[in-house]
């Protein structure tokens, strides 16, 4: 982040959303944490990524609301297929068949409309050739698969591109759609959260958790005693089995 358009629209968030169609509340339950929690990044000079979009809730009101100085850029990333929740639905419960047109029927009301970028693709091709482009952001939001391994797997990645500063949003760390908590999106998050302690600080909503980037605050020490060197397994411990077959 560097300069600031200092004007009155960067600090009152556009309330008008009557222009869109959105078939989904999910984004409008959030919205006003976004409102508050987004206050001093409106008027910066903001390099957005935005990993799922589903139909352009979210990418709209940041293109109205983050987007406003005339440097910033957003770069939006979804296959427009839906994610593995929205599978088998044989009567288009959520409308995948006309997903990807209401995204471009609702971000092209946006007046920063030009200033996006959107990678038709996974996020696990995206974020690789982002990385490998050298690709760096300042406010990052992940809301694609709510699988735990695919949700893991871009934090990591998405983590290894935010700056020093940048903020970085996970959606659904309430949402329990599985009843095996392996594949839920709150295992992941809370798994990154302990790995990456040293570097971040979290305030967690009622929906979803927001992760500041800041400099390393918890310095790594070596372990004196080589007899404490390998974690003690607790006492019935198993691993869990899963059968595989070999041929």
């Amino acid at each position: 982040m560097s300069s600031t358009v200092d004007v009155l629209s960067t600090t009152t968030p556009s309330q008008d959303r009557s222009r869109f169609s959105f078939q989904q509340p999910w984004f409008e339950a959030t919205r006003p944490d976004w409102e508050e929690l987004t206050r001093s990044l409106r008027g910066q000079q903001l390099r957005v990524l935005e990993v799922g979009a589903f139909e352009g809730a979210s990418t709209t009101w940041i293109l109205d609301n983050l987007l406003i100085h005339p440097k910033s850029t957003m770069t939006v990333i979804d296959t427009f297929a839906g994610g593995m929740e929205h599978q088998g639905d044989v009567n288009d419960t959520y409308g995948l068949t006309s997903l990807k047109s209401r995204f471009w029927s609702n971000v092209s009301q946006c007046k920063h409309v030009s200033k996006l970028n959107v990678m038709e693709m996974t996020s696990d091709e995206a974020l690789i050739t982002l990385r490998k482009e050298g690709a760096r952001f300042d406010f990052v939001y992940i809301d694609a698969s709510h699988v735990a391994l695919d949700v893991l797997h871009d934090a990591v990645l998405c983590w290894r591109m935010l700056d020093m500063g940048g903020t970085l949003v996970f959606d659904d760390f309430a949402w329990k759609g599985y009843n095996e908590d392996c594949y839920n999106p709150r295992v992941a998050i809370l798994s990154f959260l302990l790995c990456a302690a040293p570097e971040l600080q979290a305030k967690e909503t009622e929906l979803q958790l927001w992760v500041t980037k800041v400099p390393n605050h918890i310095s790594a020490t070596k372990n004196p005693d080589p007899a404490i060197l390998y974690w003690d397994k607790p006492e019935g411990f198993k691993l869990p089995v899963v059968p595989v077959k070999i041929s």
